[in-house]
């Protein structure tokens, strides 16, 4: 009788240090050893499991009661499979087989229904493109800086498992001379952010690591515009150090980007937006703000000359949605007065609902009292310019 075949994950990426890996949040790959039924079905429950991790950014909600059931009936969640042929090999009772790829594509939309049934964090698909640079040195002192295929493949794979784009970089003559090896150890901020510069990252990691007591020690920084974080690891094997970096890295973004739906509902936050010159960047601008998985709903108040009033009702703070604009690279804030930014005079809906004047943000006029406004209501708007 054949024992349980092993599915192992496949790189979406090309292992070149010049390519940025291509990330596919709801497709899974998977090795069989046949196109039967019963493999396809196993499959499906192994590969669900990973995109919905990969999707929530979260391990634990794999154990809530929702997904397990999920996992049982992963046929519901699967719109599209595939096979391809393959070099790769499986041991089935001791004997080589030669395996075939299962390309399995799940439904976001099923997928995402089912995370917010549960309550559990939903990652947008947009995620930060990160730049990782490593240095080495090992017991003659000698340091190497080009990863080995082994932890280069562990590295690729576990940022594909958890849905995270990657760059490495090309260590050419630019590198180095931007970049020197004293100053990628002793991880000097100023000479690695300029060094990154031409790979445009939207976040770099950083790690450093030697042999000591019998073990692989690393340390790390992950650079990013919400703040740098600092953690180490340690393995027995070079490829588990990056497995864990990894995980970490996409633990912390998953905290800063996830959605989280709320018994509460939606919050409303007013933008202003600049550059809007013509009717196609008006609708440009609105289909961007309604494609993003935190925008409930983008309500158009007013347009004047080139700025359009815009509120949006959202899932999630200010603080999430700063960092949504900021990873889309679409809408810029405005950091002089090029775009004048003056208290809105009070909006009123057409009728009101309950028979009192409610104002524009429904508090009873509140935004007129005076008071300095929070940032992100309608009397202080935040202020964006738009960039195609």
């Amino acid at each position: 009788m054949l024992r349980l075949l092993t599915f192992l994950l496949l790189s979406v990426c090309t292992a070149t240090s010049m390519a940025e890996q291509v990330v596919q949040v709801y497709r899974a790959e998977a090795l069989v050893t046949s196109q039967s039924q019963a493999e396809r079905n196993t499959a499906m429950r192994v590969s669900l499991g990973e995109v919905i991790w990969r999707v929530s950014g979260d391990s634990a909600a794999l154990e809530h009661p929702k997904v397990r059931e999920a996992l049982s009936q992963a046929q519901g969640y699967l719109y599209e499979y595939s096979y391809a042929s393959t070099d790769e090999q499986l041991e089935v009772e001791g004997q080589q087989v030669r395996a075939i790829k299962l390309i399995l594509k799940f439904s976001p939309q099923a997928i995402e229904k089912l995370l917010r049934e549960a309550r559990l964090p939903l990652w947008p698909a947009n995620r930060p493109k990160l730049l990782v640079w490593q240095i080495m040195t090992d017991a003659s002192g000698t340091t190497h800086r080009v990863l080995e295929d082994e932890a280069r493949k562990a590295l690729y794979d576990q940022a594909a498992l958890r849905g995270i784009p990657l760059l490495l970089p090309m260590h050419d003559f630019e590198d180095n001379i931007a970049l020197g090896s004293d100053s990628l150890w002793n991880m000097d901020d100023a000479s690695i952010r300029a060094a990154s510069e031409r790979y445009k990252p939207d976040a770099i990691l950083v790690g450093r690591y030697r042999e000591s007591g019998g073990l692989w020690r690393a340390n790390w920084q992950l650079l990013h515009a919400s703040a740098n974080q600092s953690f180490d690891t340690q393995s027995a094997e070079i490829p588990s150090l990056f497995v864990q970096a990894i995980n970490t890295t996409a633990d912390y973004f998953a905290r800063l980007y996830a959605i989280t739906p709320s018994e509460g509902g939606s919050g409303a936050i007013v933008i202003r937006v600049g550059d809007v010159r013509d009717f196609a960047t008006y609708k440009k601008v609105q289909r961007y703000l309604e494609g993003l998985a935190m925008v409930t709903w983008v309500e158009m108040m007013t347009a004047q000359q080139d700025r359009l009033l815009i509120r949006l009702h959202t899932e999630g703070d200010l603080s999430l949605l700063l960092s949504t604009l900021e990873l889309g690279k679409k809408l810029f804030p405005v950091e002089s007065e090029s775009i004048t930014v003056q208290p809105v005079e009070a909006y009123r809906p057409p009728a009101a609902t309950n028979g009192m004047d409610t104002g524009a943000d429904g508090l009873g006029g509140s935004e007129l009292s005076g008071f300095p406004q929070a940032r992100g209501s309608l009397a202080n708007p935040l202020v964006y310019r738009w960039q195609d």
